[in-house]
Order: C-alpha cells, then sequence, then structure tokens
C-alpha cells in the first residue's frame, strides 16, 4: 500500500459493488483502479466484466478475460496478501453454470444451453440480465471473495440490467425464474451488501446523463449509491490567468512574438477547459449533490497497469462533500 494510503469507508461498507456510466467515461479503468485500492489493503477482490468485455486483464498486467478467473495481480500487506482475480460473466455462461446448479449432466447441459437460451430470453425480456447477476447474487452467497467488483454495461443498459430482477418480479408470479427475481432484488435492495459507484466526464452530456442515471437507481430501484467518481479532471493551473508576455517578463526572459501567441492560445483552451469543468461541478452540487472524488486526467495514449496506481491513489482521497450532504 502506498505511504498514507488506506482503503476508504465506504469502500469496504459492502461485498458488491457495480461500477456504472456513460461508454467511454472510462468505468472499466475506474473499475480495475477499485479493485487495485481494495488489494492494496488485504482484500481478495473479484473483478467481473458483464459485457464479455476481456480488456481489463491487460490492463492489469494479465491475459485477456474470459469464463475462468485468473489471478491479475497479488499485494502483501501487513493486515493480509490482497489479490485480484478477474473474469467474465455473459448470459450464456451463467445459463449453463445455472443449469449445472439445477443437476444437468455435462452433455445435456452443453445442449441445453445453447439450444434454449435465446428461446427463453426471447420470450421473457430481461432474462439475459437476471441470469447474470443471478451468477453475481451466487458468488456472493458463496463469499467467493471479500469484495466483487461489477464492470456494469454502459449508461444506456445500465437501468435494464440493474431494472431486470424488479421487471420480472411483476411479471412473472411463481417459479424458478421468480425465485432468482426475488434473491436478486434482495441482494441489489440490501445497502449491507451491495452498492453503485456511478462514473462521470466533467462535460456537460455526460453529467446529464449521469445525473438521470442516480435517480433510477436511487428512488425507481433504491440502491445504495457510493460516491460519484469523476474522471479525467484537468488540474487547476493559476498560471493560466497571466498572459505569455507577463509570465516571460516576470521570468526576466524574452519570447517571440510567434511564441507569446502560441502560448496564449495554450492559456486560453486551458482557461476554457477549466470553467466548464467548474460548471459542472456546480451543476453536480446542485442536481446530483453527492459526495465526489475526482480522478486526475492523465495525459498518456495508453494505460498501462503503473497508472491505476495513481488512479488507486486518488481514490483512496477524502470525498468532496458539498455543502448540506453527510457522507
Amino acid at each position: 500500500m502506498g505511504p498514507g494510503r488506506s482503503t476508504p469507508e465506504w469502500l469496504g461498507r459492502t461485498r458488491v459493488l457495480m461500477v456504472v456510466g456513460k461508454g467511454g467515461v472510462g468505468t472499466s479503468t475506474v473499475a480495475a483502479s477499485l479493485a487495485v485500492l481494495a488489494a492494496d489493503g488485504g482484500a481478495d477482490v473479484l473483478l467481473v466484466s458483464v459485457d464479455g468485455k476481456s480488456g481489463l486483464g491487460p490492463l492489469l498486467g494479465g491475459t485477456p478475460l474470459g469464463p475462468d478467473e485468473q489471478v491479475l495481480r497479488t499485494k502483501a500487506h501487513r493486515s493480509g496478501a490482497g489479490r485480484i482475480r478477474g473474469r467474465t460473466i455473459t448470459p450464456k455462461q451463467a445459463f449453463g453454470d445455472y443449469l449445472e446448479l439445477k443437476g444437468f449432466g455435462g452433455i445435456l447441459r452443453r445442449a441445453a444451453s445453447a439450444a434454449s437460451l435465446d428461446l427463453i430470453a426471447g420470450a421473457t425480456p430481461g432474462m439475459e440480465h437476471l441470469l447474470v447477476l443471478g451468477k453475481i447474487k451466487e458468488l456472493d452467497r458463496l463469499q467467493s471473495a471479500d469484495l466483487i467488483i461489477v464492470d456494469a454495461p454502459p449508461a444506456g443498459h445500465a437501468t435494464p440490467f440493474l431494472r431486470s430482477a424488479s421487471a420480472l418480479q411483476t411479471a412473472v408470479a411463481s417459479g424458478p425464474v421468480r425465485d432468482q427475481a426475488d434473491e436478486v432484488a434482495a441482494l441489489l435492495a440490501d445497502h449491507h451488501r451491495s452498492q453503485c459507484v456511478m462514473v462521470t466526464l466533467p462535460e456537460e452530456t455526460p453529467v446529464n446523463e449521469v445525473i438521470e442515471l442516480a435517480y433510477d437507481l436511487e428512488d425507481e430501484l433504491s440502491l445504495a449509491l457510493a460516491p460519484l467518481v469523476v474522471n479525467g479532471c484537468w488540474p487547476d493551473r493559476p498560471g493560466l490567468s497571466m498572459t505569455a508576455a507577463a509570465a516571460a517578463r516576470k521570468q526576466k526572459i524574452t519570447l517571440s512574438v510567434a511564441t507569446r501567441r502560441a502560448l496564449d492560445d495554450v492559456a486560453r483552451f486551458g482557461r476554457a477547459r477549466l470553467d466548464m469543468q467548474l460548471e459542472q461541478f456546480a451543476r453536480l452540487d446542485d442536481r446530483l449533490p453527492l459526495p465526489r472524488i475526482q480522478l486526475p486526467r492523465l495525459p498518456v495514449a495508453r494505460l498501462r497497469p503503473e497508472h491505476l496506481d495513481v488512479l488507486a491513489e486518488a481514490l483512496a482521497a477524502e470525498p468532496t462533500v458539498p455543502a448540506g450532504v453527510t457522507k
């Protein structure tokens, strides 16, 4: 664990953590960084991709994720040995596991899985999502990890994904599907077992979507919301308010006209980005007054495993709390 870094209280509050946000805001990166932070604190973490996306494995220094668990990172800690394991869970995988749980043999299970899933999913809207959530629920029931972090579908699909249990409770009166829906709904509604981390960027469209998503998750589904994560934040640079000519005089150097113009253009761009960021922070304070964690924008072409440690350090910080809000 890095110097002065400790696992925040909110991260250890539940056993299942759903990471959700608009596509492109960095939910997978945040999920991986949260796994690093929890493992640094000694937790045994299972990181799950439910879209079948395999990129979380290489991001953590491993191979692409698949249905079989792989150990992605281990780290000794004074209170134990934290580690990160990773796997995918797709509807087909979850359906096969469900049939196995119900006692189907190997050959029969594979045949039933291949032949039946499309038919069942087509006839039962939300069933594919429920199968995946049911597998996550089963992993939690078996205490497969201290913390299960789920890289959920993008915002447009996150609400149907998380709403599938309650929708099927309404549609199905009894039987195994209703039982599964009841158990998944109980997991999601239990604030001691699961919570959601929403991720956004300090930009207008992602902020609009995360506000809408928050109302769906909290008001409609009564899910517990962890601190909001604002990814890709630009650092404050007070010097941007100074012209290039004034900065040159202060440093007692001479700049060409072309250099001054170029530097002034860069400063104007930086001020515009910071002004937009501050405007979005103000909107979040007004419309979505949750404790907030800001992650730095990393100016790299491709994230590598060591960058996750930088983001984990930022996630360990005390959240910013808007006025009048309790953590």
